[in-house]
């Protein structure tokens, strides 16, 4: 058996190599082809090359972490009788094929916002949607976030990366009214 620090090492040296292919590809890109992945490959070969200094310069014994750590609360109450009654632990969902339906229509739903309505305007609801269905913030702190997480998005991909946006499918029925 192959020692864990060896096992560490194959893994982000097959990283390196991958970041390394990045990397070499990228070279035929034009200059804005080459905005997202480039950037990402240095960071990410930086990182991997920190990440094998700082594992090999440590002793073998700063590596060994506690990889679960469990309450022993929780282990006495598991291992207890289970009462004939009850059903699942609360928290602990099988996936069945309702909800896989409902994680294959959000995705549909977003991609037919984009197509319908254009990426910004998508961006938008369907974060606001999220937010206000899950309940995950308040209305106001929903609003506000989204409207950052929007304008982010407005910076990155079109002031940024000057990408000409999809104004979607009902883009000329809006032309028409202007």
């Amino acid at each position: 058996m192959i020692a864990r620090r060896t096992q560490e090492n194959l893994v982000a040296a097959a990283l390196l190599v991958v970041f390394g292919g990045v990397l070499w590809l990228c070279q035929d890109f034009g200059p804005r082809a080459r905005m997202i992945p480039l950037p990402l490959a240095i960071f990410g070969a930086v990182l991997t090359i920190l990440q094998i200094v700082w594992q090999n310069v440590r002793p073998s014994d700063d590596l060994r972490i506690d990889m679960i750590s469990v309450d022993e609360r929780v282990l006495d109450a598991a291992s207890a009788e289970p009462d004939e009654k009850s059903g699942p632990p609360p928290g602990s969902r099988d996936p069945t094929w309702r909800l896989e339906l409902q994680a294959y229509g959000i995705v549909a739903l977003l991609i037919a916002l984009f197509l319908v309505i254009g990426i910004m305007p998508a961006v938008f609801v369907f974060t606001l949607g999220y937010f206000v269905v899950t309940r995950q913030y308040s209305w106001v702190k929903s609003l506000i976030y989204t409207t950052a997480f929007t304008l982010c998005v407005y910076v990155l991909f079109f002031a940024a990366l000057q990408i000409e946006p999809y104004h979607g499918l009902l883009s000329p029925l809006i032309e028409r009214f202007r």
